[in-house]
């Protein structure tokens, strides 16, 4: 904030950019990854349990699930604003292995951003990468978990050419 100068309009901004964002959330049917609803049913088909921990709020992040159709899908979910502590903190993702009653360790985190692999490696998670519009920083690379372009690849990476998870 302070780098634009005193005389910023900061407020007014954030204002009108949240006002824009949550009318759009609210009437606007937010596009996914290609292939997430894809993989969502595989998921739910093998039987494993399934959560979602994101940094949004939860009014906002229930918004944006049920818009576009996938809440029904996690059985869990966590959002910023039950935790003290943000992505990249691994907090998010220990809480939602928890409510699963699965140990952090045994979980597999399919995550788009940087401070989200963070957090789910911090969290001792198994830790798969999509990245959305900003590729992954070299120290994230340095973690040498699996990075994909795309839904689909992790689909068959999962279910078909290594037999991760079976059906």
């Amino acid at each position: 904030m302070h780098h634009f100068g005193n005389f910023f309009p900061y407020s007014e901004i954030k204002s009108i950019w949240s006002e824009k964002y949550d009318n759009v959330i609210t009437n606007t049917k937010i596009p996914l990854k290609n292939g997430a609803i894809d993989i969502l049913n595989k998921i739910k088909k093998s039987g494993l349990p399934i959560a979602i921990a994101t940094s949004t709020a939860n009014d906002k992040a229930m918004l944006k699930l049920k818009n576009t159709g996938i809440k029904d899908f996690f059985r869990i979910i966590i959002t910023g604003d039950q935790v003290k502590e943000s992505k990249p903190h691994p907090e998010i993702y220990l809480m939602a292995a928890n409510s699963l009653g699965v140990k952090a360790d045994k979980c597999l985190a399919i995550e788009d951003s940087d401070n989200g692999v963070i957090s789910a490696f911090s969290a001792g998670m198994n830790v798969i990468q999509v990245p959305d519009l900003v590729e992954p920083s070299e120290k994230v690379k340095a973690f040498g978990h699996k990075i994909f372009d795309s839904l689909y690849d992790v689909m068959d990476y999962l279910f078909l050419k290594n037999s991760y998870l079976t059906i």
